[in-house]
């Protein structure tokens, strides 16, 4: 099974990303040759453009303050998250005293964030036409505007505040639509490097069926196995969510011997599923092919889980395969990914925080004689 796109909103979205692919390669053809930290800048500029867009139909550019400062606000957020001890996030505040330091620093950097946000939503709302929906925000505020005329606003977000709620979804979707994003292209640049021979082969797939003078859309997706074999083995192998998303028991269970009264909250080790010998052969090996049936179909088995399991796996995950496979095909059809002379191969141990962050290194993007 692969991502399926269908209708207007596809088209919308592959329009979207698009402009910041395109973009993103210009800027890469105008630095071409010269060694580049591809998690610098424009990198991270064209994803966020990408969310901002559906979003709130806000496009940064280069050195825009409002993108510094709120690209700040999200790196610290992550690191702070990531001093925290996985399980304090679940424990009551009388366990963990020292760490209560931490704690408030991460709130007076989501209320930071919510501010900004609650200041597009007024922006919005003082714009707002019901004919015409300009995005995600907008989306929500004819909601609301149904809902109060209907007079059921209880029964919308369960009777919370709706601008708490809205702002909340927004930080979602830019937390986790630009940071995932963002590192998993970073990582298939680090194999990449290391596998050259998979680059190669990709590159190949890509030329002959899209052609070497044209650029990569979705259509062309179900064409080229290899290449999304090659997303779904960096996915795997990166696994840049170790802990997915929090579950809770409905009910008490007994599994494997162990009882599991109800409500408690279950966190799915998806790393450790990514790198099970008894569920993949080799996982230490980066193996593209391990994704391709004999038929040269693409194949996904049950236990692979980057975007999480169950009801409450990533919303944004066709959002996200959109991204990662225009971005990921558009670069490699127009560069080859190679390493500045004298440079070491980037390692391939991440740094640990709430995602897996590869560490820091620098690439030359050289444009190919096709």
């Amino acid at each position: 099974m692969g991502m399926t796109f269908t209708g207007h909103n596809r088209l919308n979205m592959e329009n979207r990303i698009m402009i910041e692919v395109s973009s993103l390669t210009e800027t890469f053809h105008k630095t071409c040759g010269k060694p580049i930290d591809l998690n610098a800048g424009s990198l991270c500029l064209a994803i966020t453009n990408v969310i901002s867009s559906i979003t709130m139909s806000v496009r940064f550019e280069p050195n825009d303050p409002r993108f510094e400062r709120y690209m700040h606000m999200v790196d610290e957020g992550f690191k702070l998250f990531g001093m925290l001890r996985p399980v304090s996030l679940f424990l009551p505040r009388r366990h963990i005293n020292d760490e209560r330091n931490i704690q408030e620093k991460i709130k007076n950097n989501h209320r930071e964030i919510s501010g900004y946000f609650q200041n597009i939503i007024e922006e919005h709302r003082s714009t707002f036409d019901p004919n015409y929906i300009r995005d995600l925000i907008d989306a929500y505020l004819l909601e609301i505007k149904r809902s109060q005329e209907a007079g059921t606003m209880d029964q919308l977000f369960q009777g919370l505040d709706p601008n708490r709620q809205v702002q909340q979804i927004l930080g979602d979707l830019f937390s986790a639509g630009m940071e995932t994003i963002k590192n998993t292209i970073l990582w298939a640049m680090v194999y990449m490097l290391h596998y050259p021979d998979v680059m190669t082969k990709v590159q190949e797939e890509i030329d002959s069926v899209v052609g070497q003078y044209k650029t990569p859309v979705l259509d062309d997706y179900p064409n080229l196995p290899y290449t999304q074999a090659t997303l779904n083995e960096v996915l795997r192998k990166s696994s840049i969510t170790p802990l997915g998303t929090t579950h809770a028991t409905t009910s008490d269970v007994t599994l494997n011997g162990y009882h599991i009264p109800t409500g408690a909250q279950i966190i799915p080790l998806q790393h450790f599923v990514h790198n099970d010998p008894n569920l993949w052969d080799d996982p230490e090996a980066f193996n593209p092919e391990r994704f391709i049936n004999v038929d040269g179909k693409v194949k996904k088995p049950d236990f692979f889980l980057p975007f999480g399991v169950g009801r409450r796996k990533c919303l944004g995950e066709t959002l996200a395969q959109m991204e990662l496979y225009l971005f990921f095909s558009t670069l490699l059809h127009e560069f080859d990914i190679c390493l500045p002379d004298g440079d070491e191969l980037p390692s391939m141990d991440g740094q640990v925080g709430i995602t897996l962050t590869p560490q820091s290194f620098k690439v030359v993007m050289k444009a190919r004689n096709k």
